[in-house]
């Protein structure tokens, strides 16, 4: 959580009230983050309506989040009381006309999206309250009277809303605030921190020219400093310089006194060591110019686009992602099918997408398949990353080939397949560059990779046994004792004609009775089911009517297929 996120929200908050569910969510994720058990429950029930289902929801969901910190069930239950009491006299009102919106103890119970949706239409008809023109004296007084009347109405009913409004902002901004303090605070003693090792660096200078100078010689051979301690040195103050130093003309100017200093006279050491001296008096509270430009662009979340179906090998995907150095939280990752990499409990799933797609932080890893753009929902998420300009790689599962790729997507945009060895080498060195990460050792990296495409392979074994094929039953029909119908739905997505070695069928009634049926080979010897094919079929089994099981009540939810095809 970086310090100008916190500054933006708080803007935000200050600004308008009518986005003000949305920064909740934002500052609910916050204090999640940073199990803030208070505002965490502060925020989330504004959300809701203050009804009994809703707030037991509220006070379940968040004590399990407490408990994970280590806090009693009785101090949660404390803290708990203290809020909502808190959130109860924030919303205490004057008597409204409009009794729907209060409980018995005149508290707004409205969730604060629909406070803010009833503010602004009490203040669209406050407007809109006007007499009009060409009324007869007597008919203009009754007007001028019931204008008045419901103008009183309507700016008590604003007056209350807003109230309510701001004394919440007012609760949010001082939990932001107190969050901006604690980095300014780090911040400082990062400064002093600073100060410190500098003051190490100009120790560490004046002993290494003691140790490592040589005079002028009997021959006149000019003095010199020079070793690899002093290498290493005037390194680590460049280093310094670059992270620390907004000023570029004073790093310029210290790295070309500095590329001279080794191997010459105590002159240039002067030099060298008179710059690190001035910096004693240099504000290091600014942010370096290297260092905006790098926070600006750098990109620290993967948001990893995929479908569902494909959650085998995202899996994988996430494993080798930590594997190179990305590290094991939601604040690094974003992928929906995953739990601690998803929409965290309770928020709106198309709100939360669409606030994780307009971070400018973000990567955007496609994981490319049949079933991808089968997918509605992953399309979605292809046009607006492309409506963002967000950076994005794409990676095909091994049975997807380059050719199928279209959409959003510039198919001349270099992608790799999963199980490619030379593609997954590319692919680490640019994560490992985005995300400023350690290099990984080539033979700890080599075991990563080998395991990561020998599951990949596996995964896609698997898959290409069924190549994206569905066999459903979608009716089971009694023809007589003996005799079954079965109604089948056969689906093919892919570019290719499917021929099954085998169909096997388990159907489970309402009772849990169960039956095998197996495709004879008179259905399956000349049957086809040919590319982007989807078609209904029936075909007749004989079973056994002494069997436990009805066919009347068969429980299509419980029932399972099993099938191969010939690659």
């Amino acid at each position: 959580m970086e310090l100008n996120e916190i500054q933006s929200i708080s803007r935000e908050l200050e600004a308008d009230s009518k986005n003000l569910e949305s920064v909740i969510n934002r500052i609910s994720r916050i204090a999640h983050s940073r199990f803030d058990i208070k505002e965490l429950l502060f925020c989330k029930l504004n959300k809701i309506k203050l009804v009994e289902k809703n707030i037991k929801i509220v006070q379940v969901e968040v004590r399990q989040i407490a408990l994970k910190k280590g806090i009693s069930k009785e101090l949660y239950l404390k803290i708990f009381n203290e809020i909502y009491s808190f959130v109860l006299n924030t919303r205490k009102v004057i008597t409204l006309d409009d009794q729907h919106e209060l409980d018995d103890r005149n508290v707004m119970i409205l969730a604060v999206s629909q406070i803010v949706v009833e503010l602004k239409h009490y203040e669209e008809v406050l407007k809109n309250n006007t007499i009009p023109d060409g009324l007869a004296s007597l008919d203009l007084y009754q007007a001028n009277q019931n204008k008045q009347r419901l103008d009183h109405i309507l700016q008590r009913n604003i007056l209350n809303k807003r109230t309510i409004l701001n004394e919440i902002k007012d609760y949010l901004l001082d939990y932001l605030i107190s969050i901006e303090n604690e980095h300014l605070q780090k911040k400082e003693l990062e400064t002093m921190d600073v100060r410190e090792r500098l003051e190490e660096l100009i120790a560490e200078g004046y002993s290494i020219s003691q140790n490592d100078y040589t005079p002028l010689s009997h021959d006149l051979t000019g003095d010199y400093i020079s070793s690899d301690n002093y290498v290493a040195w005037l390194h680590k103050c460049k280093i310094f310089i670059k992270k620390n130093v907004s000023d570029i003309d004073i790093y310029n100017e210290f790295n070309d006194v500095a590329k001279n200093a080794n191997g010459n006279g105590q002159f240039y050491f002067d030099q060298v060591i008179g710059l690190l001296v001035a910096l004693k008096t240099y504000d290091f509270k600014e942010e370096t110019q290297l260092e905006k430009i790098r926070s600006n662009n750098k990109i620290d979340k993967i948001f990893i686009s995929h479908s569902v179906k494909d959650v085998e090998y995202v899996k994988s995907l996430v494993q080798l992602l930590n594997d190179i150095g990305i590290k094991k939280s939601e604040n690094y990752i974003f992928c929906s099918s995953l739990s601690g990499y998803g929409i965290p409990y309770g928020e709106s799933i198309f709100e939360f997408l669409k606030e994780e797609l307009n971070k400018s932080n973000i990567m955007v890893l496609f994981v490319l398949s049949h079933n991808y753009y089968q997918s509605p929902p992953c399309l979605n998420e292809m046009g607006a990353a492309w409506i963002t300009s967000k950076s994005y790689n794409s990676i095909l599962t091994p049975n997807f080939d380059f050719r199928h790729i279209s959409g959003a997507i510039d198919s001349s945009k270099i992608s790799f397949h999963m199980h490619d060895e030379n593609g997954l080498n590319t692919f680490k060195d640019k994560i490992v560059k985005l995300f400023e990460l350690e290099e990984i050792d080539y033979k700890i990296w080599g075991e990563d990779r080998k395991r990561f495409i020998e599951t990949i392979k596996g995964i896609s074994y698997i898959e290409a046994t069924n190549l994206n094929t569905q066999v459903q039953v979608e009716k089971v029909k009694k023809l007589n004792d003996e005799e079954l119908e079965l109604q089948l739905r056969f689906i093919n997505v892919t570019d290719k004609d499917i021929e099954f070695k085998f169909i096997d069928f388990e159907l489970v009634d309402s009772f849990g009775n169960e039956i095998q049926l197996l495709a004879e080979d008179k259905y399956l010897e000349n049957y086809t089911l040919y590319r982007k094919e989807n078609k209904v079929v029936k075909w007749v089994f004989q079973y056994d009517y002494k069997s436990n099981y009805n066919p009347r009540r068969d429980n299509g939810n419980l029932s399972k297929v099993s099938f191969e095809i010939y690659s």
